[in-house]
């Protein structure tokens, strides 16, 4: 009888993860839309990017707002080549190379680069 009630204890405690709910487990959400609650930071902002001006000048209202977020984008992809290759040879090579490269796009990719640098005060290399 002994043998039994050992059994069923090691049964049920076998069984105990299975009915604990899973951790890592997806949570169904429902009417998410429109966002709203305690995380949402407001609605996104809408850019028209007019290919009809100069490719140096589509992008100059995007990049007057966003140039603070696209220098923290650069800078930390230069921390993490950096975090790899700590001697900052990496980060020199891509400098010095990428001035080239925008170079050798064809139009109007190449200009439109070059503005984007231009209105972000961020240099091509």
């Amino acid at each position: 009888m002994a043998g039994q009630g050992w059994s069923l204890l090691a049964l049920l405690v076998l069984a105990l993860p299975a009915w604990a709910p899973d951790p890592y487990g997806e949570e169904c959400r429902s009417k998410m839309y429109p966002p709203s609650g305690p995380t949402f930071k407001g609605n996104i902002p809408t850019y028209v990017i007019n290919l009809d001006l100069p490719p140096s000048k589509r992008w100059d209202d995007l990049m007057r707002d966003k140039k603070t977020e696209l220098k923290t984008v650069v800078q930390n992809i230069k921390d993490i080549a950096n975090t790899f290759f700590p001697s900052g040879k990496v980060v020199d090579i891509v400098d010095n190379k990428i001035a080239h490269l925008t170079a050798t796009l064809p139009y109007p990719f190449n200009e439109e680069l070059q503005g984007i640098a231009n209105s972000s005060g961020i240099p091509l290399g």
